[in-house]
């Protein structure tokens, strides 16, 4: 009996492909833009998750959040689950090299105490125009991503909030490759 393997990049662009379609106006109903602005992030050498870092990495990008039509009240006005979609673009720097890296993740969000509060959660696709930064290789140009994070909205169209991201190939490059664990501070407005 012969046992085919699949590529790993093949893999993960099929689980990409799938999470995408999901997440497709045409199937999904309607999707609205929650809120944007810009973020900065730095990496610590040592990571919450994953090995030791070789470098000090940088971020600069702006985010978009999107809400996507499916949500569920926990109880009666304070309390909700949504999902979301966060969506990014910016620069990636470390070890005197820089680039391009685009996010897109599907989200689960708790709202809490009439959407003064918000605790969110997801996992998607980063994209990368640079993998390798120094001495530090990322394994290839598409890469997981892992969020989780808080948002406060102590005005009506404003927000502030810290998030931790995680970047990885999860071993699909090789077991060679590093990821990097970002924290990343939030502001922006909300519509």
């Amino acid at each position: 009996m012969r046992c085919y393997q699949y590529p790993r990049p093949l893999i993960l662009l099929l689980a990409l492909w799938f999470s995408a379609m999901i997440c497709t106006p045409s199937l999904a109903g309607d999707i609205t833009l929650l809120s944007i602005g810009p973020r900065i992030g730095f990496s610590e050498k040592t990571p919450l998750l994953g090995k030791e870092q070789k470098y000090f990495f940088h971020l600069t990008d702006v985010a978009a959040v999107f809400r996507l039509p499916w949500s569920w009240p926990l109880d009666e006005k304070s309390w909700s689950l949504e999902t979301r979609l966060i969506t990014s673009a910016g620069l990636l720097q470390a070890a005197s090299d820089s680039g391009l890296i685009v996010t897109i993740v599907p989200d689960l969000a708790l709202s809490g105490w009439e959407g003064l509060v918000t605790f969110d959660a997801g996992a998607g696709a980063g994209f990368f125009s640079n993998y390798k930064f120094g001495v530090q290789d990322f394994g290839g140009p598409v890469q997981i991503v892992a969020t989780t994070g808080i948002r406060v909205n102590p005005f009506q169209h404003a927000y502030a909030g810290f998030r931790v991201q995680h970047f990885s190939d999860a071993g699909l490059y090789g077991p060679s490759s590093l990821g990097v664990d970002m924290y990343i501070m939030e502001l922006g407005y909300r519509f």
